[in-house]
């Protein structure tokens, strides 16, 4: 089977299912304070000099690992490692995890770093490992992501209540453990499945914390334990998060002694690189507003890259406000996609109809895309015989001033072909949550760019949690399942071309536009490499990052 991203992320993600989940530039408070004005100061053995700052527009709301949106992700990443972590070629660096390896495609061995150590000098173990795990698959548990691919679980990723064995997990020594999939895996997807997203719990801190009360624990906003580069000092909600060097780190204590994660508008981002208030855009929630480009461009205290266009913005539409595909259709040739790339992005995106952009090892190109036809949309709203004086919920995330645009002209597109649309602007937060129970008509949202394709098209699955569509389709679910358990490449790509076609043709979303992202750095930041075309994987190397004033 497979393991599908529930959040955007996260959320997650990330995702971003990071998302899972979530939004690309969701905005913050409109208000931020000047972090370690209080007074207040971390220190550490490791690191030197003048902190860095780093600008972030998508509100922290949690450190639970479990249920990390976007922002979560990213602010995490500095602080709680994986066991590997995915670079700019979309390949695995070592991290928590020394190696993965196997010899039937189902049994992975896993073995840690044993350098690795918690912020207060605890090794970490397999005994963390496995008390994460059971504390994930613990019904009373409350998480974002999945695990379905791996033995012993119910198709919620869950333990059976009163199932107390792991049947996924066998440990073999301090430093050594193996996990049980359900089906072959190939090893580099097995390794973005589970190796890049699981971030752990110190059991030695929470051992005797009940499961039912894992995710309000104090521990959740306040991880006074981490395994990262650097640790956690102090969370001040729509401000700052303020971390300092871990010098019990494993690659070594970083470079520079603190960072503070600066939330702020998206539209503050260029005022403060010029400044230089803030020396770096963080990738995916932080990113610079086009109509930015050109003066962060003409900086001459900053370096800028240009990311390729891989997260699209996604209309997912609600398939049972709308259960005939020529309606959903109807609203796809509706939308002048091409508009909101030439006046709002300036040029700088490009157009997809699904999840995946066209720079995505798995995008499928030979769909013919939607195109602006107004007169086609009338004839199938017609054909279905279509209420008009239906009222149709249009919920947009605020935050991020193009996308809220685009919505505006969306909307706009849809009342010209005679829908009656209602623009309801709320904030991410609660846009998400709207979206997971169904409450919503039509909604956007960026889940980010994840590599295997079944974690991002597996979103569309029967029943999952994170089928924010409510879509079903008994074909999609075969392939989804035959995707998941094919190890030839060539035949595995084959079959989420099909998947790809055929949500094409069903529509439960509509990407309105992929935009090329720019990313900043100040030039007296050393990240130990230039600002690629990708910035995954940009904070692999942060204990090597270097700041000099």
């Amino acid at each position: 089977m497979k393991r599908v991203r529930k959040a955007w992320i996260g959320g997650v993600l990330t995702l971003l299912m990071v998302l899972v989940t979530a939004c690309g530039s969701n905005s913050g408070n409109n208000t931020t304070s000047s972090p370690g004005a209080d007074g207040e100061s971390a220190s550490a053995s490791g690191g030197s000099g003048q902190p860095l700052y780093i600008g972030l527009v998508n509100p922290v709301t949690t450190f639970d690992v479990f249920n990390l949106d976007n922002a979560g992700v990213f602010v995490n990443s500095l602080m709680s490692d994986t066991l590997v972590a995915m670079n700019s070629k979309y390949g695995f660096d070592p991290k928590l995890a020394e190696s993965i390896e196997t010899t039937d495609n189902q049994n992975f061995t896993i073995k840690l770093n044993k350098k690795a150590k918690w912020s207060d000098g605890e090794p970490f173990t397999a005994d963390d490992v496995e008390f994460t795990f059971r504390m994930f698959t613990d019904v009373n548990v409350k998480t974002l992501l999945n695990m379905t691919f791996v033995t012993g679980l119910n198709e919620a990723g869950k333990r059976e209540e009163g199932q107390t064995e792991l049947g996924f997990f066998e440990r073999i020594d301090d430093y050594t453990f193996v996990i049980k999939t359900k089906n072959p895996m190939e090893t580099n997807q097995f390794k973005s499945q589970f190796g890049t997203y699981f971030r752990f719990l110190p059991e030695h801190v929470l051992k005797n914390v009940a499961p039912v009360d894992l995710n309000k624990n104090e521990f959740m906003m306040n991880p006074t334990v981490t395994n990262g580069a650097y640790k956690f000092v102090k969370f001040a909600k729509d401000q700052y998060v303020q971390m300092t060097a871990n010098e019990q780190y494993y690659e070594g204590a970083p470079n520079i002694k603190e960072i503070y994660i600066k939330m702020m508008p998206a539209t503050n981002l260029a005022a403060q690189l010029q400044t230089g208030d803030i020396q770096l855009t963080s990738p995916g929630v932080g990113l610079i507003p086009v109509q930015d480009f050109e003066k962060v461009a003409n900086m001459a205290n900053v370096t800028t890259g240009y990311g390729d266009a891989n997260n699209p913005n996604i209309m997912f539409i609600n398939t049972k406000k709308f259960p005939d595909p020529k309606v959903r259709q109807a609203i796809a040739y509706a939308m002048n996609r091409q508009l909101i790339v030439d006046q709002l992005l300036k040029g700088q995106g490009e157009l997809v109809d699904g999840m995946l952009g066209q720079n995505h090892p798995y995008y499928n190109k030979d769909i013919s895309l939607y195109g602006y036809n107004p007169e086609k949309a009338k004839a199938l709203l017609k054909e279905a015989a279509w209420d008009l004086n239906q009222t149709i919920e249009f919920v947009v995330p605020t935050g991020n001033k193009i996308r809220e645009q685009a919505a505006d002209i969306i909307s706009e597109n849809l009342k010209a072909v005679g829908l009656k649309v209602q623009v309801t602007k709320l904030d991410f937060p609660t846009t998400y949550q709207r979206a997971l129970k169904h409450d919503y008509d039509l909604t956007i949202m960026n889940l980010g760019f994840i590599l295997d394709p079944n974690s991002v098209l597996g979103l569309f699955k029967t029943g999952v949690s994170f089928n924010i569509s409510d879509y079903s389709s008994t074909e999609v679910d075969e392939l989804l399942v035959q995707g998941a358990e094919e190890l030839e490449p060539t035949k595995r790509f084959e079959i989420y071309k099909q998947v790809q076609q055929m949500l094409h043709d069903d529509v439960p979303v509509i990407a309105l536009f992929a935009d090329k992202q720019m990313y900043a750095a100040a030039k007296n930041l050393d990240l130990g490499k230039g600002l690629e075309t990708s910035t995954v994987g940009l904070t692999n190397n942060v204990a090597k990052w270097t700041f000099t004033p």
